[in-house]
Parts: structure tokens; C-alpha cells; sequence
């Protein structure tokens, strides 16, 4: 056992050396966690007014108001509300391919199950509380302890059945939040990764540490013991050694200090076999372990299985550059909480005055017996032959002045700046109803603006908390959790699926993310939409006799979260619904569907109607251009040669074929003249005289009528009274009154 104690000797002094000096550097910010602590909880004590300007009020000193405590109380129902009011725990998966979906499910169910098991989401909020009072956190893990599984199975090895249960047991992660004040961090490192390491210091009794025995790990536990086994009796050497070992400093009201430390320490201060052929830069080489001293004897002590990475974890309410403590509501409403404490307790003074008001005594009127204390009932012992005028002027009251309105606006104005120092406003805690924008783009911008500090307390819990301990989780069962313990919680699908990921050796396959940030945001703006769009289509007959209210309701219901069972009654729950009810909704339904029935025939009219016009468009157009077409022929035999070889030209109508074939047709016994060809449509070679080809997606044109095609005498170029057609003019534009559909008429 000596030879135990001489190996960590040069470890315990080190680290009590450590633990000394970071004490006393974490002393001003200790009085301010006491400060903070003291404002939450309400405890009056001798400087909670101190900068008001205003003395102490002695008569109202126990009176503390709760301002901070309600703050405080706001803002963790609204972070807990955020990371957990959807039953859910803040993180997700999601498979990098969607083949690979079953392999991410079963990480995330195993992840879960963990964290149910080692009460993950008590440990949040209650860190939540611990970051709103104090402004940090620390969250201390991995570690591993031995866990049980009963199962009840059926036995039938003995010829019959028999139930008996089975115990499997097994390792298990966990996780393990500690109070800030017990946290004695590196002073001079920025973040604990960054600096030598971290104290996690506890009082513990004797019997907490004589059972660490059982553990083999453990040792000296019984040097441990000893300081807490004096019972004052010792000699004044005992003393004197004691003194020199500092045992008060390890030991106080029969308690024993444990101290765990997280950190690097040089690799001689273990104490182990050194190399003598290394240098002294290597025999100095700092390396990372995990150690507990509890009495001043080191009893544990191992290497690190993480490596670099420190089992600390701390996280900020509000950050601060460049410093490991943060800012808490506590910290930032110190200010309101002083001023209203010495404004209330003036406030209460003043009104006493004003109330009661004072009195002056003429002594010499009274018995000496008399003690002037005034209670109901009370008589006072006067001296006797005094006159009514005597008696009456005895006791004199005075009236005095209220002048507690000043306090009143004073507790006023502080409020509005603890408000904007706090970021936690009236709105915010459910306060102040009366002065509230009613409209939904009024509310929705407080709303607003009241989560945006409450939206980056929410971001460094992801960051600092939730992401490293899914990370770590993830990583401990990469090497350590077996298929058999899967088997057993999970099935066998999930073992098999498991036994596949660890020889695949890591989780490349799937990406996953804290959710505590998105699902806060994702929950406030759609309860923002769902109002306004309810407050839209609601307001409106029409579109309300389209929305289907029982679905609004539930999802309404579902994305606020008022309570576990829905009140909103089921279709199935016709017997439920009151008569006026039932009757409104087959109104509604009615009215629904004649709307319906309106619509359709309406847009079946609309639709006959298009189609009817544009058939008629197009027939106008082929009448007009057959017409045209017709006039040509009749009045090229009076064209002049160059105007038919222009038309010929701009139209393509061999015009001056046609004058050489009718003039061969004009002599006796020639065969009669055949029709001018007519430029054919794009689509329309090959096609029957007189047809029209039908174009996709276009109706087809009625063939107009040959009277439609037989032009009267008033149609023939030239004079409406049937005067022979003059020859056209030479000098006239080409197209000069012709009419084709490829141009304006």
C-alpha cells in the first residue's frame, strides 16, 4: 500500500497544486454565480440594493422580488419547449442514398434508446436551467457502467414449460451534468480543449467512498478515509500534520472531497517505468488522462480513451470573446433586480407612512409605566387631573405625504430596461396582454423579435451539447456496443443491420444534425402561416365554403402542441356533434356543391364559346382568301404582261401562263382553258379540291358553300353598277388592295 501511495504522490501534488491555484483564479466569478444563484432563488442578503443610490430599507430587508426567477423561468420553458414540445429528441438522420435508408434508421433507433436510457432529456433541461441561472454549463462524459436487461422467457429443457427470467447484462454510455459551481476550469485557456484541463470537484460521504472497493480499479481508498475518521480528539502533532497535508482542505463536517480531473499532466508525473536514454522534452511530454483524488490520495487514474478530446463539454447562455465563463438572464437582469429590490422596499416604507402616519407624544401627560406600543384594545395610562384640552394634546397625529408614485415610475422604467438587457420580454412571459399588438402581422413581429436571443441560446446548445454527445455515441458503439446487446433490445433485423455497420467501420452512409434550431423556427413560422392563412380564407364566405375546417384544426393542433389528445371530434364522432352543427355543415355541403355545379357549367359555356369563335375566325379567313383568289382569275385577261409577271412573282400564280393558255382559247376550235393554279397552303398538296386539311389542336372548317364562291356583279373589279373593269395602273404598289392571309386586308 505504501509503495501504491509513494507512485501517486507525484501525482496528487500536482494536481492539488492545480486545484489550489485554479480556486483561487475562479474567486470573482464564483461571488457573481452566488450572486446569480441568490437572485433566483430570492435570498435577501446585505448588497442586493448596493448601486441604487438608495439606503437600505431595514423595516422591508426580507422582501425580494422575483424578477429574475420569473425571467429565468421563460426563457427555459421556451428552450425546453423548442428542443422537446414535440415529444421528439433534438437530432435527425438521413441517408446519403435512399438504398441505404434502413442502416441510418437502425443508428438512430439504437442513438435513442441510449439516450432514453440514461435520462437525456431530464439532463438538457436541466442544463437549460443551469445556463439561464448561471450563464455556463458543463456536461462530463462519456463514461461507461454496467447495465441489466431482464427478460421473461418460457423454459421447457425440463419436459414442461417453466417462466423464468433471464438477466443480460451489459456496457453502456452515459452522460453526466454538473453544477457550475463545482467546476474549476483552466483560468487561463479559452475553451477547455485549449488548456490543461478541468476540475469536476464534489463533496462525497465516507460511505460513497469505501464503496469504490468493490471496483478493482480503486485504490488507497482506505488513506482516503482517514481524514474523515477524525473526530477532533487528535494530539496537537496530529494537528500539525494534518496542517502540513492541508486535510482541511480535503475534508470538512465529516465529508470527504472528490476530485475528478479531466486533462494532460506530464508523463513523469505518473510515475511509471521512464526511458533513461529519452530527453527531457520527451520525459516532459504531456499526455491525457482521466484521474479522481478524493482525501488528497489519487485512487484512480488511467490514460484517456479519447485521445486529444477532453470528456468536458461546456456550453454558453451568451457567449463571451475570448473567455470560457458566459452571460446568464441572472447576469443580465442584475441590474433590474437591485433597483427593484430598493424601489419595492422604499415604495412599501412610504406607504406605510402615508397609511399610519406619525405621531408626537407629550411624555409628561403619561404614567412612566407606559410603553406607548398601540394595538387594538389599547388603553393608555395617563396621569390623573389632567384636562379634556390636556388629554387631547397629549397625542398629536400627522398627516404625511404619499409619495410612492416616484418608486412606481422608477420600477417601470427599470423593467423596460431589463427587457431589452434580457432579451426575455412581457410578451415573452405571457405578461402584458393588454398592451399587445392584436393583429397577426403585430403579433407575429413580436414574436419575432422576442425569439431572436432565444433562437442563439438554442444554437450553442446544438453546437456545444447535443451534436458531441450524438457524436460520441455514435463513436463508442462503433468499437465497443455488441450485436448480441442490439439483438437483444432491438430484434434481429436491427442486429443484422448493425453487424454490417461495424464491419463497414463507420457511418459514411448516412448525415445527421441537431434539429434544435430548425424545429424551433420551423414551429413558430408555421404557426404564424397557419393564422394568417386561417384568418384569410375563414374571413371569406367564398373561399371558406372550400376549406375543409376539421383539417385546419388538426393541423392547428398538431403544430401548437396544446395537449396530448385531440378535443377536435372525428368523422367517425357524428353522434358527438350537436344537431345545429350537423344541420350548418349539410348547408355548407350543399352550398358547396351547387357552387361546384356552377363552375362547371360555366366553364363548359366558356369552352363552347371559344371554340365556336374560333371556327369562325377561320372561315372568315379561307372565304376571304378564296374571294380574293376568284378576283384574280377574272381580271388577269386585262393585265398587262409586266403587272402578271409581278403577281406571279409576289404570289406565286402563274398568271402568265394563264393569259397565253386563254388566249390560245379565244381561237376557233381550241380546247376550253384550264384552271389557274392557285398556290397551295403550307400542309394542303396532295388533298382533294375544296378540302381544308384539319391542323392539330384546331377545329376543323366547315367547306364554305359554292355561293359563298360565285362573286355577283359587284364583287367584279371595277364599277358597283356592272361597268366593264378598267386596266390597273402600272405605277400602283404590287400588293396594292390584294388581300392574303399572310397579310393585312
Amino acid at each position: 500500500m505504501t509503495e501504491a501511495v509513494q507512485s501517486t504522490s507525484a501525482l496528487g501534488n500536482l494536481l492539488e497544486e492545480r486545484l489550489m491555484e485554479w480556486e483561487r483564479a475562479r474567486k470573482p466569478q464564483e461571488l457573481k454565480l452566488l450572486e446569480c444563484y441568490q437572485d433566483v432563488m430570492r435570498i435577501p442578503r446585505a448588497d442586493d440594493t448596493s448601486g441604487t443610490g438608495a439606503a437600505r430599507a431595514k423595516k422591508a430587508a426580507g422582501l425580494f422580488i422575483g424578477s429574475t426567477r420569473n425571467k429565468v423561468r421563460a426563457s427555459r420553458a421556451k428552450i425546453n419547449d423548442a428542443l422537446f414540445g414535440n415529444g421528439e429528441l433534438p437530432f435527425d438522420t438521413n441517408p446519403t442514398n435512399e438504398s441505404l435508408a434502413k442502416f441510418a434508421d437502425v443508428v438512430e433507433d439504437i442513438v435513442t434508446e441510449q439516450l432514453e436510457r440514461m435520462k437525456f432529456r431530464q439532463m438538457i433541461k436541466t442544463g437549460v436551467n443551469t445556463l439561464a441561472t448561471y450563464g455556463t454549463g458543463f456536461v462530463y462524459g462519456p463514461f461507461v457502467r454496467k447495465e441489466t436487461l431482464t427478460e421473461t422467457v418460457a423454459d421447457n429443457s425440463l419436459g414442461h414449460t417453466q417462466i423464468k427470467e433471464q438477466k443480460y447484462e451489459f456496457d453502456f454510455p452515459y452522460f453526466e451534468l454538473g453544477s457550475t459551481l463545482d467546476a474549476y476550469p483552466d483560468p487561463e485557456a479559452r475553451t477547455i480543449p485549449d488548456g490543461l484541463g478541468i476540475f469536476w470537484v464534489t463533496m462525497e460521504s465516507p460511505h460513497t467512498v469505501a464503496a469504490w472497493r468493490a471496483d478493482k480499479s480503486y485504490r488507497n481508498i482506505s488513506e482516503a478515509l482517514q481524514g474523515a475518521a477524525n473526530n477532533g480528539s487528535e494530539t496537537g502533532s496530529e494537528i500539525a500534520g494534518q496542517m502540513r497535508g492541508n486535510m482541511e482542505f480535503w475534508n470538512k463536517n465529516g465529508r470527504i472531497k472528490v476530485a475528478r480531473f479531466f486533462g494532460k499532466v506530464p508523463r513523469s508525473a505518473l510515475g511509471g517505468p521512464i526511458d533513461p536514454n529519452a530527453s527531457g522534452i520527451d520525459a516532459g511530454t504531456m499526455i491525457s488522462v482521466i484521474a479522481i483524488m478524493a482525501g488528497g490520495v489519487v485512487v484512480k487514474v488511467s490514460e484517456s480513451p479519447y485521445g486529444d478530446k477532453t470528456p468536458a463539454l461546456s456550453c454558453c447562455y451568451e457567449e463571451v470573446d475570448h473567455e470560457i465563463w458566459g452571460v446568464g438572464v441572472a447576469d443580465n437582469n442584475a441590474a433590474h433586480q437591485k433597483t427593484v429590490n430598493a424601489a419595492f422596499r422604499l415604495f412599501m416604507e412610504g406607504k406605510g407612512m402615508a397609511l399610519l402616519g406619525t405621531k408626537s407624544v407629550d411624555r409628561s401627560k403619561f404614567l412612566p409605566t407606559e410603553d406607548f406600543k398601540k394595538y387594538p384594545g389599547k388603553v393608555f395610562q395617563m396621569k390623573a387631573g389632567l384636562s379634556a384640552e390636556e388629554r387631547a394634546n397629549a397625542i398629536i397625529d400627522h398627516k404625511e405625504e404619499d409619495i410612492t408614485g416616484g418608486w412606481l415610475d422608477v420600477i417601470r422604467m427599470s423593467e423596460q430596461f431589463s427587457d431589452d438587457d434580457t432579451g426575455i420580454t412581457k410578451y415573452t412571459q405571457g405578461d402584458d396582454s393588454r398592451n399587445l399588438n392584436k393583429t397577426a402581422a403585430g403579433i407575429s413581429m413580436i414574436m419575432s423579435a422576442s425569439s431572436l436571443p432565444i433562437k442563439e441560446v438554442i444554437q450553442n446548445i446544438d453546437a456545444n451539447w447535443i451534436e458531441p454527445i450524438i457524436e460520441s455515441i455514435i463513436n463508442w458503439n462503433l468499437k465497443y456496443l455488441e450485436v448480441e446487446t442490439v439483438q437483444k433490445i432491438h430484434g434481429d433485423e436491427a442486429a443484422q443491420a448493425w453487424a454490417e455497420i461495424k464491419r463497414f467501420g463507420k457511418t459514411s452512409f448516412m448525415d445527421w444534425q441537431a434539429t434544435g434550431t430548425s424545429s424551433f423556427m420551423q414551429k413558430e413560422i408555421l404557426i404564424n402561416k397557419l393564422r394568417a392563412f386561417a384568418d384569410w380564407a375563414m374571413s371569406n364566405p367564398a373561399t371558406a365554403a372550400l376549406i375543409d375546417a376539421r383539417e385546419l384544426l388538426e393541423q392547428t393542433w398538431h403544430c401548437m402542441e396544446i395537449g396530448k389528445e385531440s378535443p377536435i371530434l372525428k368523422e367517425e364522432d357524428g353522434d358527438k356533434v350537436p344537431p345545429q352543427v350537423k344541420q350548418k355543415m349539410e348547408q355548407t355541403n350543399q352550398h358547396v356543391q351547387m357552387l361546384e355545379a356552377s363552375l362547371k357549367e360555366i366553364g363548359e359555356k366558356y369552352n363552347d364559346l371559344s371554340d365556336s369563335k374560333e371556327v369562325d375566325n377561320q372561315k372568315l379567313l379561307l372565304d376571304r382568301y378564296r374571294a380574293e383568289t376568284d378576283r384574280l382569275k377574272l381580271i388577269y385577261p386585262t393585265m398587262p404582261a409586266q403587272l402578271a409577271q409581278v403577281l406571279a412573282q409576289e404570289f406565286g400564280i402563274e398568271l402568265i401562263v394563264e393569259q397565253q393558255q386563254a388566249a390560245a382559247a379565244a381561237q376557233p376550235g381550241a380546247a376550253p382553258a384550264p384552271t389557274p393554279a392557285v398556290p397551295e397552303a403550307p400542309g394542303m398538296a396532295g388533298m382533294p379540291p375544296g378540302e381544308v386539311q384539319e391542323q392539330p389542336g384546331q377545329p376543323a372548317i366547315p367547306e364554305a358553300p359554292d355561293a359563298a364562291l360565285d362573286p355577283g356583279p359587284a364583287a367584279i373589279d371595277g364599277d358597283p353598277q356592272g361597268m366593264p373593269p378598267q386596266p390597273p395602273d402600272l405605277n400602283a404598289p404590287p400588293d396594292g388592295g390584294f388581300f392574303t392571309p399572310e397579310s393585312g386586308q
